[in-house]
């Protein structure tokens, strides 16, 4: 694989950082909100309902750029792979994974994603491998698990070992289209291939799901819960997967999937200011630790790739 020059494609990264974060913070709620939602949706009929609705969003988006949907027809195959990948397969796992588990042991799961995606990446010669930003990763992950395990009630693996190896899946999937997805970046783009793979995901989900659409109580369903599914819909779906593909393009594998790692401390955030969930010390060390390994991965300077 060719490198890009560094100094030629080289962005200012600060407004990257500030996406990240912003998408970061909305998965951190939509853990949260999901658990809360599914006590009136299934979690496969939402979650294909979700991505019905985020499909369609994401597609207007494109309309209105004035883009047109169009794939070379060498490269339906790895869209295809791409689509089942991060959007049915992950999301089955996912979905099913959190139902099965406590929020925060999703949270420690899908903390090893950036392990998956840096292995990946460098395995398949998409990423350039470095010590330091291994330690990185390493070192913020063992910050996620101090925040996980040492908060109030949040973590159990004695009656959940099920959900906690589906959650591990949905993180092995979600590296993987990470480091997989940037091969066509720079031929699509953000947006095109965002909203390709979504497209292509979706049109494999449903099908999948029927059964637990059809036996769907929809008529029984609150409105704040269906406030809850536009968040999961709009937000952490059509929003944060825009976000996650262009800042992949922009910065990197690596750089870009230690911020998943933040995740864990918008949750924590969220308990102190909304639930009075004061954290303990370990926690706040734990937070400190991912700070701190997020800080050494972006310290190292990463090779864009440009996008068309």
């Amino acid at each position: 694989m060719d490198v890009p020059d560094r100094k030629k494609y080289a962005p200012k990264t600060y407004a990257i950082d500030a996406l990240l974060v912003s998408t970061v913070t909305v998965w951190g709620f939509n853990f949260a909100v999901m658990k809360w939602v599914y006590q009136y949706f299934h979690p496969i009929a939402f979650t294909s309902i979700r991505f019905v609705v985020s499909s369609a969003a994401m597609f207007l988006v494109l309309k209105v750029r004035g883009e047109a949907l169009r794939i070379a027809r060498q490269d339906i195959g790895a869209i295809l792979w791409l689509g089942f990948l991060a959007n049915t397969v992950y999301q089955f796992l996912f979905v099913l994974g959190l139902a099965r588990t406590r929020a925060g042991n999703g949270a420690l799961m899908m903390a090893v994603s950036p392990v998956f995606a840096f292995l990946i990446g460098v395995l398949s010669k998409r990423e350039h491998f470095s010590a330091g930003v291994l330690i990185g990763i390493v070192m913020s992950l063992a910050g996620v698990t101090a925040i996980v395990v040492f908060g109030s009630q949040t973590v159990s693996f004695s009656d959940s070992w099920h959900g906690d190896l589906l959650m591990i899946g949905a993180a092995a999937c979600w590296g993987w289209q990470s480091a997989e997805s940037t091969r066509l970046l720079p031929k699509y783009g953000t947006v095109r291939l965002t909203v390709a793979t979504m497209i292509a995901g979706t049109a494999m989900m449903v099908p999948l799901s029927l059964p637990w659409i059809i036996h769907q109580q929809w008529s029984g369903i609150a409105p704040i819960a269906w406030a809850g599914f536009g968040y999961s819909a709009l937000l952490s779906i059509a929003y944060g997967y825009f976000v996650w593909a262009y800042a992949l393009s922009r910065i990197g594998v690596a750089h870009t999937s230690v911020f998943n790692n933040v995740t864990p401390i918008i949750a924590l955030v969220a308990g102190w200011l909304l639930l009075g969930e004061r954290p303990s010390m370990p926690q706040l060390a734990g937070v400190v630790l991912v700070l701190v390994g997020v800080f050494i991965v972006r310290s190292h300077k990463p090779i864009a790739i440009p996008e068309d």
